[in-house]
């Protein structure tokens, strides 16, 4: 079973990974445990602007070449894509997925229509494995893939973003999972979230006693389930955020909800003029009547564990390839090579010599404009 697997423990939480063929029966844990998640955007709207095609998903393809995915992620480099750990492996103790299997990071608002699938050659797990809402520490990885993809814009990220001071703000989920009762997924699309905890308890912080949050859930799963369900639910309660390495979203007024499908996917702030990556998609808690959360969500941030992970995996050019590329109409950038001498990345401006930006067999140059 390509991508379907669940990892009982004597934890809290019990993961869930589903390929999309399995995934509208197979995601759900309708025991109150914490999932961790592929999931879609509950309450959301449709997001297939190609500007938003560093978003896509990882996932496997079958014997027939049919390709399935398993979770949300997104391009940071030209061939470094970002996602959940637990993505990436099955248990942050084991050997990771790829080693077993071949992965492949698919473009495209239709996750069963890709533009684009471009083969994983490696991956890198954050080294923090211990704690957090899903139990693999810091729930982040990435994937290093075999080539570019082209003609997708990577998309920018920025550490340490999530702080006290940003405390009710309000960010964007993205993802490809469920979005109805009747657990249709595979279609890329966004919610908004509320910024809810950085640090401690954030479920004493939603609901004052475990008695609030008993009737909200009630609500929701019945009261029987509530009785049968009551010491899960005053563990989830008392679950503590890692520092620096969790923020939990959601809940919010208007908020939308990830669900099962989502993991992975990240959640995004216009910062300056350009959308960028704060934090991904973990994990969860879930109820009997829903595929998905009722109570938020845990998003894995981007702390200085993933800072390193992720300059390991661009290098010093940050993914910039030595044949360069356009930015903007004017600029060319490209990584000095190594037979050239230190690697960095320069920027030439072609306006200075009254010419632009092209592309010519496949190296980023400066052309003259057309007319």
């Amino acid at each position: 079973m390509l991508g379907a697997r669940t990892v009982h423990t004597t934890r809290l939480v019990s993961l869930s990974l589903c390929s999309l063929a399995l995934s509208l029966a197979g995601c759900e844990a309708d025991d109150g445990t914490l999932d961790s998640e592929e999931s879609d955007i509950i309450g959301g709207v449709d997001a297939k602007s190609a500007k938003l095609d560093a978003i896509g998903t990882v996932g496997t393809k079958d014997y027939e070449g049919a390709y399935s995915y398993f979770c949300t992620a997104t391009l940071i480099a030209p061939k470094v894509v970002l996602t959940a750990k637990h993505c990436a492996t099955y248990d942050p103790t084991e050997r990771p997925r790829i080693e077993s299997e071949e992965i492949f990071f698919a473009t495209g608002a239709d996750s069963r229509a890709p533009k684009q699938i471009v083969r994983a050659e490696r991956v890198l797990l954050s080294p923090v494995n211990e704690g957090g809402m899903v139990e693999f520490g810091s729930d982040v990885a990435v994937y290093v893939l075999e080539k570019p993809v082209e003609g997708v814009k990577p998309m920018p990220w920025l550490p340490n973003h999530l702080t006290a001071d940003d405390l009710g703000g309000k960010y964007t989920a993205v993802g490809f999972g469920v979005h109805d009762r009747q657990r249709n997924s595979g279609i890329r699309k966004a919610g908004t979230l509320t910024l809810q905890a950085v640090e401690g308890k954030p479920m004493h912080r939603i609901f004052p006693t475990v008695e609030d949050l008993y009737a909200h859930l009630a609500e929701h799963d019945g009261k029987d389930w509530v009785e049968r369900n009551k010491a899960r639910i005053d563990e989830f309660y008392g679950f503590e955020l890692l520092p620096d390495l969790e923020a939990y979203l959601g809940m919010g007024e208007g908020d939308a909800q990830p669900c099962s499908g989502d993991s992975g996917g990240p959640l995004v702030k216009k910062i300056g003029e350009e959308l960028t990556v704060v934090a991904v998609v973990s994990g969860s808690f879930k109820g009997r009547a829903y595929p998905c959360s009722t109570v938020g969500e845990s998003y894995a941030t981007l702390g200085a564990s993933v800072q390193t992970m992720i300059a390991e995996a661009t290098g010093p050019c940050e993914g910039v390839p030595t044949e360069g590329s356009c930015e903007g109409f004017s600029t060319v950038l490209r990584c000095v090579g190594e037979n050239e001498g230190p690697q960095k990345v320069n920027r030439i401006d072609c306006g200075a010599l009254d010419q632009a930006c092209g592309v010519v067999d496949g190296v980023a140059q400066c052309v003259d404009p057309e007319e």
